[in-house]
């Protein structure tokens, strides 16, 4: 079996040490976990069959879990309209006159460094990244890699010191949330090799800015070999060293917490770094840092999990009821957002139901891994909008996007999203002038889409104008990468290409989206 793959993955994609290094990193631990719970009879009998009682794996059911969680569901919160009357409220505010107090969040996602990246170095070596002294030189012009970095290729991590200029245009934010995938897209086998521009990045941050309130989580390339992370096993040398860098950033209970489950949540205002100002401005607002792996496709460890890996979807149900009654309100931070094609439908569904019991306590939702600047509206059972998830763009190039990052702007009293920059350095115009190697204003996404506030409902209302409006659509589409080479700019957007947009949009659970287009 791992022969096979290797071969194959060498002729259809990679050269041969790459195919070799995908089958070897796989195949076998598929393989294995496959045949532990398939042939383990206790699990075929009461699990695959269900035809023995359940002794020893309690069967579960997204239907089940659905009609659980919202069973306690408050009579003030039936209507599933909670956030849009706050929209409402902030609104009624602004006719009026009366000036809310903002704060400033900047969100980076997908940084994926390469840190040996090289100038001139060949872009098509035949492995999954190049662009670094073992690509060996270009073998002509129009194959080397540019001075700020390349369309085929990881990040250069020259373009960090180029986020000054951006700074000066919106002030100086009151907090960072990082969401993870910060190194190469490798395969690697070695933690300190998948942790070593996390480690990087974080001192670059404290270096560079000390005071920095930050909040990261990690993401699925993080892992060895990328992709896989194994629930049950304790002391993950990957989180150890991550948590370690992370030391400042992280209360001694906080790091505890993280080291021992691999997710965490955080009292913002208990951050080492916080302000009298944050303190005050972020009050009991609570960062909820999700380890999406559980619901990763491609997390093959998860074979042998059932259900709930980490138990982080237990965990999450429990924090919420605490908040709940503490009066706090969260911001959720992850990789992989639940609509996401590779994220596991039964996790998704049973996380989106968990969005529509605690839709008064969750302000905002903040994802990266597809590299795009997208959303996906979380609606309730009846089909409102009751939350976004943002997706925010990559840092990293890979493959055909300008590197970008997001500004939100936060209204203090709520903590809901009233303004969502996205800012942007143009690579093609970089690598020909230096001076173009800036981090510039590209749009805010109510006026980009002529929405009427960053409400769910707004949200929900252009997936409909999606379905019908090309000119919309296609803005969309070619946002998505920041405008870079892989954006559809002639390509135009057809009935079919628009129905897979509204449908992906207005769904937080892929396999609604499927649905949604009829597809089997």
């Amino acid at each position: 079996m791992e022969w096979t793959v290797s071969k194959f993955v060498s002729y259809t994609m990679f050269d041969e040490a790459q195919g070799n290094s995908i089958a070897k990193a796989y195949v076998k631990m598929m393989m294995r976990n496959l045949s532990m719970k398939t042939f383990e009879p206790e699990y075929f009998c009461e699990v695959l069959l269900q035809v023995c009682s359940h002794e020893n794996y309690s069967v579960r059911y997204s239907d089940e879990d659905v009609s659980r969680i919202l069973s306690d569901k408050p009579s003030f919160i039936q209507n599933n309209d909670f956030v849009n009357n706050l929209y409402k409220e902030i609104e009624d505010d602004t006719k009026r006159g009366v000036k809310r107090e903002t704060m400033l969040m900047y969100h980076f996602s997908d940084l994926h460094f390469d840190l040996e990246y090289k100038a001139g170095s060949n872009i098509e070596c035949g492995e999954i990244v190049c662009c670094n002294p073992k690509a060996g030189p270009a073998p002509s012009p129009d194959k080397a890699a540019g001075k700020w970095g390349d369309y085929k290729c990881d990040t250069n991590p020259e373009l960090f010191h180029q986020l000054v200029y951006s700074l000066n245009l919106t002030g100086q934010p009151d907090f960072i949330i990082w969401t993870g995938d910060s190194v190469r897209h490798e395969i690697e086998q070695d933690p300190a090799v998948t942790t070593n521009a996390t480690i990087y990045i974080t001192e670059l941050v404290e270096n560079h800015s000390p005071k920095s309130v930050v909040f990261p989580i990690q993401g699925n390339h993080e892992f060895n070999p990328m992709n896989i992370q194994d629930f049950d096993k304790k002391g993950d040398p990957v989180i150890e060293l991550i948590s370690n860098s992370w030391r400042n950033w992280l209360t001694p209970e906080v790091k505890e917490e993280y080291s021992s489950k691999t997710y965490y949540s955080y009292l913002a205002r208990t951050h080492p770094a916080a302000s009298v100002d944050f303190e005050r401005k972020i009050d009991k607002t609570r960062i909820i840092a999700l380890n999406t792996q559980n619901c990763y496709f491609f997390n093959f460890e998860n074979i042998k999990q059932h259900s709930d890996p980490g138990n982080e979807l237990e965990w999450l149900e429990n924090l919420l009821r605490q908040m709940e009654k503490n009066g706090e309100v969260g911001i959720i931070v992850g990789h992989i957002s639940p609509g996401v094609a590779d994220c596991i439908t039964s996790i998704s569904t049973r996380f989106r139901a968990l969005m529509e019991r605690y839709q008064h306590v969750i302000r905002i939702n903040l994802f990266g891994h597809t590299h795009n600047e997208e959303f996906e509206v979380v609606r309730s059972k009846d089909g409102k909008a009751i939350n976004v998830n943002h997706l925010a763009p990559s840092f990293t190039t890979f493959t055909g996007h300008n590197p970008s990052f997001r500004a939100i702007t936060l209204d203090v009293k709520t903590k809901l999203p009233v303004k969502i920059e996205t800012y942007t350095l143009n690579m093609r115009k970089a690598n020909l002038n230096d001076e173009d190697a800036k981090f510039l204003f590209a749009h805010e996404l109510a006026a980009e889409y002529n929405l009427h506030d960053l409400s769910p409902n707004s949200f929900l209302n252009l997936t409909s104008r999606f379905r019908t409006d090309e000119a919309i659509a296609l803005k969309y589409e070619n946002n998505k990468s920041a405008r870079g080479v892989a954006s559809p700019v002639s390509n135009g957007c057809d009935d079919e290409c628009r129905k897979a947009l509204a449908c992906h949009t207005s769904n937080s659970v892929y396999a609604d989206a499927r649905e949604c287009y009829s597809w089997t």
